[in-house]
């Protein structure tokens, strides 16, 4: 079954163990929208599952205020608990950001412009922005960077047709590919998208537009009836209250690669160019057009320069932030820009990297995935580390699954682990009577501190785990799970375990 559907019929059936499992250690992203339109949050509030509702909220589900897929939750909320819950809910925790590691990389360098290098100025409030973002999203901003905006640190825009709250959605969209729009201001932002030529931006507030306005008068037509059916019950008259709606909220879809792609072309142009390849879906490389992307720092991989910017470099890890200001490393000036030489890596691994501080996303070079783990663990990229462990997930094998094991634990990679014990599960027979399979059992065990006889083994419950929870779904499920559990016990009496 497809993670996706598993999700949203988990939370149906308020499964709140297997929406954990699903989240925690599979990574299904928990703001999927089904072909009704609906997510999970939606359907756990429709539901009435209270503690699915509550997790789903810890962990990132989207239900702002006075937007349309905050009110659809609450009006479809079960109970009043629930209801109560989505109204006062508004928490974002460290495991949130974690699992949105680059979107919140994006919203911070937007609001705290770290490295920016230009200003702008709308009705005495103040913008600072990066010209290497603005003119990879932005046509409009591309060429007046280059032209007539070219020289100037500050751009005062006194007698724009736009207010400041209409200017910062569009570079927040900009910078994060998510805005909120007041209803007074969806006008001023569609004139301003198109005036700035994004057309994808001023469609997605057409089509939100559209669908509020569909709610409402739903919603109002619902409203009427219930109110008529109230009176010819009871012979009295009832008032139901109004939706409260005020914000137009974007913000893309799963599948929607727009922001990664263009920042993907910025990248492109950061590498020289004999080491450039092919953006995807394009003739040519769409970044190549421009003649400046306005990098201001450089790095020297095998002896190539890499035109970077800060801004990526610096901010999406405090490694090379470090780096830059460590003066025992080899810097000089070249064309007015910081050079730092690296050693002791690859270009055809620095690249790799590059793409996905600059994207979220890389293809893995196949000769060299184990060096590309360590050093995105050295280079502490979380997220770079997670993609090299689902590509792992692709060459798991009987004869290599011991040190896939070994390595997703050494690299905290949980979900490759996850991956690796499923697979011993479901390939026990051929992997039990493995000499490495003992030795890792043993070690497991004789990890335990002060182990006594009966004291738990972490391989064997996570195999055992996996048995009843997941592999009992027929009855053939059923009789192969206890044949497996019993083929588990007779190997830990034959090395000696009890447990």
């Amino acid at each position: 079954m497809n993670d996706n559907i598993d999700l949203i019929q988990s939370v149906r059936r308020g499964n709140v163990d297997r929406v954990r499992y699903l989240v925690d250690q599979r990574e299904v992203e928990l703001n999927i929208r089904d072909e009704w339109d609906s997510t999970p949050l939606y359907y756990a509030c429709l539901c009435g599952h209270y503690e699915v509702v509550e997790y789903l909220l810890q962990n990132g589900a989207r239900c702002e205020p006075n937007t349309f897929d905050g009110e659809r939750c609450r009006y479809g909320a079960l109970t009043n608990q629930i209801r109560n819950l989505l109204k006062t809910y508004n928490v974002v925790t460290k495991h949130i950001i974690k699992r949105n590691n680059y979107d919140e990389f994006l919203r911070k360098i937007f609001e705290d412009a770290p490295y920016y290098d230009i200003t702008f100025i709308i009705d005495e409030q103040i913008f600072l922005l990066h010209r290497c973002i603005l003119s990879a999203r932005s046509l409009f901003f591309q060429d007046a960077l280059q032209t007539r905006w070219k020289d100037k640190k500050c751009i005062k825009l006194s007698k724009a047709k736009f207010n400041a709250d209409s200017f910062e959605a569009l570079v927040r969209y900009l910078y994060t590919g998510c805005c909120e729009i007041s209803l007074d201001n969806v006008e001023s932002v569609k004139a301003l998208a198109k005036r700035c030529q994004l057309p994808r931006l001023y469609d997605l507030i057409e089509q939100k537009k559209t669908e509020i306005d569909d709610f409402r008068k739903n919603f109002a037509i619902l409203k009427h009836c219930l109110e008529k059916i109230y009176t010819l019950l009871f012979l009295e008259t009832i008032k139901c209250g109004n939706t409260m709606i005020y914000r137009l909220v974007i913000e893309p879809e799963p599948n929607d690669k727009y922001l990664n792609t263009d920042f993907t072309a910025l990248c492109e142009q950061t590498i020289p160019y004999e080491l450039r390849r092919w953006i995807a879906s394009t003739e040519l490389p769409f970044i190549d057009h421009l003649s400046d992307t306005f990098s201001d720092l450089m790095f020297i991989v095998d002896g190539y320069q890499f035109n970077i910017h800060r801004v990526f470099m610096c901010t999406r890890t405090e490694y090379f932030s470090v780096l830059i200001k460590n003066h025992f490393n080899e810097i000089c000036q070249i064309d007015g820009k910081q050079a730092i030489i690296l050693k002791n890596v690859r270009k055809e691994l620095f690249i790799p990297i590059l793409y996905y501080i600059y994207s979220d996303d890389c293809e893995i070079p196949d000769t060299y995935v184990d060096d590309l783990l360590i050093l995105a663990d050295e280079y502490m990229l979380p997220g770079l580390k997670r993609i090299v462990g689902n590509y792992y997930v692709r060459l798991l094998k009987v004869d290599n699954i011991i040190p896939v094991l070994r390595l997703a634990r050494l690299f905290q990679l949980i979900k490759l682990e996850n991956y690796c014990i499923r697979f011993i599960a479901e390939n026990l027979e051929e992997i039990i009577d493995q000499h490495e399979f003992e030795l890792f059992v043993v070690e497991d065990a004789a990890s335990v501190q002060q182990r006594q006889e009966t004291d738990s083994v972490q391989i064997i419950d996570d195999l055992r785990f996996y048995f009843t929870q997941f592999s009992t779904m027929t009855l053939d499920d059923i009789e192969d799970t206890s044949k497996k559990l019993r083929i588990l016990d007779e190997f830990l009496q034959s090395i000696g375990l009890d447990i």
